[in-house]
């Protein structure tokens, strides 16, 4: 005997990033303004490194790229929320959360890679995992006059930390989450 699931059953079971195409997820633009803004923030994030030799750098990035990277992200994050980015600068890298939604500390992590259209969620292993909800962001493009982004997933601090970390990408220990376990954003109102 076969069961068959209607339509509506297999809708309402659990959804993950990889199920759903690229265009449904959410992409947020930011202008040449709020750019400026963020390129500035992310020179003082880079500036405040400098004690540590620019901190832990993946990619062959610098510095100054990767606070660009995740600047640009937290921005989008933000916007798609309606919520103001942390702009303190921290020298040995902030509290591990960037935004503050409904109550809930979000840890946004950033990537620009070009070999992936849909980038797993990477959250460092040697690092205390404090926020409630990290989410992955690509960002898609960015120059002069704007940045692209598109908020990929999240995934809950109970599901980042129920796996082993490994060396992925590279020597660094990290949580790794795939596609299939990340979670579309919940677009949730602020107000």
């Amino acid at each position: 005997m076969s069961t068959t699931h209607s339509n509506r059953e297999k809708f309402l079971g659990p959804i993950s990033v990889a199920s759903v195409p690229l265009r449904a997820l959410p992409t947020v633009e930011l202008s040449t303004e709020q750019l400026r803004r963020v390129t500035s923030l992310a020179e003082e994030r880079s500036d405040s490194y400098e004690p540590i030799d620019g901190g832990t750098l993946f990619g062959g990035q610098d510095s100054l790229t990767s606070h660009e990277i995740g600047a640009i992200g937290e921005a989008g994050v933000g916007k798609f929320y309606g919520l103001p980015i942390d702009s303190d600068i921290y020298q040995y890298g902030d509290d591990g959360s960037d935004l503050t939604l409904h109550g809930w500390n979000i840890d946004v992590k950033s990537t620009a890679t070009d070999a992936l259209d849909l980038p797993e969620l990477l959250v460092r292993a040697d690092k205390e995992l404090k926020a409630d909800i990290y989410v992955r962001v690509h960002v898609l493009d960015w120059d002069e006059t704007g940045a692209r982004i598109r908020i990929v997933g999240a995934a809950s601090r109970e599901v980042v930390e129920n796996r082993e970390p490994q060396r992925h990408p590279g020597s660094t220990k990290n949580y790794v989450v795939t596609p299939r376990e990340l979670n579309p954003l919940p677009a949730l109102r602020t107000n």
